[in-house]
């Protein structure tokens, strides 16, 4: 569980973990953040003792995936479940995850059905797809090519196998390293799915970076994409794929710059009526 800043959320992502079905865990907190926010002492204090509970607060901010890659080079179980500080985990989460894998050694990883909800808690939405069980490994990868937006969550459930054989998260890729793991995975087994959704998602805050920084994501997912193109396609198939970027980011880019454009034009009239005390 890799966290900056979050003292007031990861409590309660602690404690839906601790009070899974599933008991047979470690759970490494990796802070990012300073000594500041109180972390250490929200850790602690909802770890209640639980000596499952492993919190280490690095000394300088690695960013997203080195923090990822520190915490999964020092834990020691042979599955690696990726779970986020503010999110929620219903008490079958890392059961059902643990069976599927169980079920289908061919697998490499397994997500996971999701529902969304709001700061508060509130529920806004569900992310329940009718993807199969499990489906081989070239065919996810193709599926993830044909479409900007991941399918998969990065909060997974990965064989300690497959990191150690096939790699680790990608530094390069910040924010949506993910993308480029569940990729690469997809070229060497196969991907298995619980359709049941035991994420609860929360919305990020409204000033988290991820949404300032729109255009530069659009472009690495890109970067990504054109990427493992290459490796799903040969010869004169990669045409269409490429192609089909190059749109894709194209449409991504206008319509993040109308809506910084809309987002700017409204601030500038706010403060306009402000001065002008209409």
């Amino acid at each position: 569980m890799p966290t900056f800043r979050r003292s007031h959320q990861i409590p309660e992502s602690i404690h839906s973990l601790l009070s899974g079905e599933y008991q047979d865990f470690e759970l490494l907190v990796r802070d990012d953040g300073n000594t500041s926010d109180g972390t250490e002492e929200a850790v602690a204090a909802a770890a209640a003792g639980d000596t499952r509970v492993r919190y280490h607060r690095n000394s300088a901010n690695l960013g997203v995936a080195r923090n990822l890659n520190a915490g999964i080079c020092d834990s020691q179980g042979e599955l690696i479940a990726v779970c986020h500080d503010h999110d929620l985990y219903l008490p079958g989460f890392l059961k059902a995850m643990v069976n599927a894998l169980d079920r289908h050694p061919a697998a490499l990883y397994v997500h996971c059905a999701s529902q969304v909800i709001d700061q508060e808690g509130e529920q806004k939405g569900a992310n329940v797809s009718d993807f199969a069980e499990l489906t081989p490994g070239a065919e996810w990868l193709k599926f993830m090519l044909s479409t900007p937006h991941c399918p998969v969550c990065a909060l997974t459930l990965v064989r300690r196998s497959a990191n150690e054989r096939y790699g680790l998260y990608n530094p390069r890729d910040g924010f949506v390293t993910d993308i480029d793991m569940w990729m690469r995975l997809s070229m060497y087994g196969d991907v298995a799915y619980v359709r049941e959704p035991y994420l609860l998602l929360r919305e990020r805050e409204r000033n988290h970076h991820a949404n300032s920084n729109f255009g530069g994501i659009s472009r690495t997912v890109a970067r990504i994409h054109s990427r493992y193109i290459p490796v799903a396609y040969r010869g004169a198939e990669r045409i269409k794929p490429m192609l089909r970027l190059q749109v894709w980011l194209s449409r991504i880019l206008l319509t993040g710059s109308a809506r910084a454009l809309k987002r700017r034009l409204v601030r500038a009239e706010f403060q306009r009526v402000r001065v002008e005390g209409t």
